[in-house]
């Protein structure tokens, strides 16, 4: 399989060229420090994106180009960035997703089954990220908040953000009522769950 990384400098991207290597795979890493591309006449099966909202035109317009799918985990896009994915998706596979850990696909669907069984209760959701992350909340810590709120006994779910240190991402899902509690936490150790994670949701759109 051929691969373009997007953001192949930064702290996932990195590791997504890193994996897509071992995994046998031929990488082509683009970022703007790097400032280099596959030739034109280059097949490419699928691009991997790490880098940034900002970049969301010229990954759409690379894709088109070379009439290949999408595999993203960028966030903080706006609204004329979303509208741009959602048309590449018209016309080519894209897979887009906050998190790419086994760990919180888990969660979210424990959310959804918890907020249903315990509609009336409160739900609050804690997010702490490395100090420089530039969107709060976080992308998890939305759809998080998307899968509670989409029982309609909710009204609203409150996220807080913190944002210090160097932490890879922590997120905690607080379900409470008169007298108890629950909570459901996900940490990130390290940054290689969502670059493995992104590999292989690559694999899994080239061969579908």
């Amino acid at each position: 399989m051929v691969i373009a990384v997007y953001g192949a400098k930064g702290r996932v991207g990195s590791k997504v060229v890193e994996i897509a290597e071992q995994r046998g795979h031929t990488v082509y890493p683009i970022d703007i420090s790097i400032g280099n591309e596959p030739p034109s006449d280059e097949h490419i099966d699928v691009v991997i994106d790490f880098s940034t909202a900002a970049a969301t035109a010229e990954v759409c317009e690379f894709c088109g180009l070379h009439r290949c799918g999408l595999v993203s985990g960028v966030t903080g896009r706006n609204e004329g960035q979303s509208q741009q994915i959602e048309q590449l998706a018209r016309e080519l596979p894209v897979v887009t997703k906050s998190n790419f850990s086994v760990g919180v696909d888990v969660l979210n669907r424990i959310c959804e089954i918890v907020a249903k069984e315990l509609a009336d209760w409160d739900c609050e959701i804690i997010e702490i990220h490395r100090k420089g992350k530039l969107d709060a909340p976080s992308g998890t810590a939305k759809s998080l908040a998307v899968s509670v709120a989409r029982q309609k006994s909710f009204k609203k779910v409150t996220v807080h953000s913190l944002r210090c240190g160097s932490n890879f991402g922590k997120h905690e899902v607080i379900f409470a009522t008169n007298g108890e509690s629950l909570t459901f936490t996900h940490q990130a150790e390290n940054v290689e769950i969502f670059a493995k994670g992104a590999v292989l949701a690559a694999e899994k759109l080239v061969k579908q």
